[in-house]
């Protein structure tokens, strides 16, 4: 499958444990080996960061590599293990997923559908992307708190 690609506009809502925050960045949207990819980099307090976002088959995992390394993975109705490391700390982390879906375009595909059912050969269709999900966090086995994500890509206009 030929590889597409796109300058995208982010907006990130979360809310976590009631407490909602909007963040926008700018990044690459693409196609790949059956999978949806979305790639921005981020300033926090805790320094810079390059995270990748991906969603295939129901199954979506964030990757940060830089100051912090982490990755979490995301799955409707499981729980799954992840990491975290900085150069204070490192600690194993699992996710609760209560909701996971993702729009493409107008079309809808929600955790336990396949990825197979999304035209992604033509970018146009398949941009603005809305992906949500919700979960639970542990870090070490204690409960840490209660996750809304929506994350929006629409295609950047030059």
């Amino acid at each position: 499958m030929a590889m597409d690609r796109a300058q995208v506009r982010i907006t990130l809502e979360s809310e976590i444990d009631g407490e909602k925050q909007i963040i926008e960045h700018s990044g690459e949207w693409f196609c790949k080996n059956r999978s949806i990819f979305i790639r921005y980099d981020e300033t926090e307090s805790y320094g810079k960061a390059r995270a990748i976002v991906r969603w295939r088959d129901g199954e979506l995992s964030v990757t940060r590599r830089g100051d912090v390394e982490s990755e979490q993975i995301f799955v409707a109705g499981a729980r799954r293990y992840g990491q975290y490391k900085s150069s204070l700390a490192r600690f194993r982390l699992e996710t609760d997923t209560t909701l996971l879906w993702m729009q493409c375009g107008d079309m809808l595909q929600s955790g336990d559908m396949t990825h197979s059912e999304l035209a992604i050969e033509e970018p146009e269709l398949t941009l603005p992307l809305l992906l949500e999900w919700h979960y639970t966090m542990w870090i070490e086995d204690e409960l840490t708190g209660t996750f809304k994500i929506r994350l929006r890509a629409e295609k950047q206009h030059m």
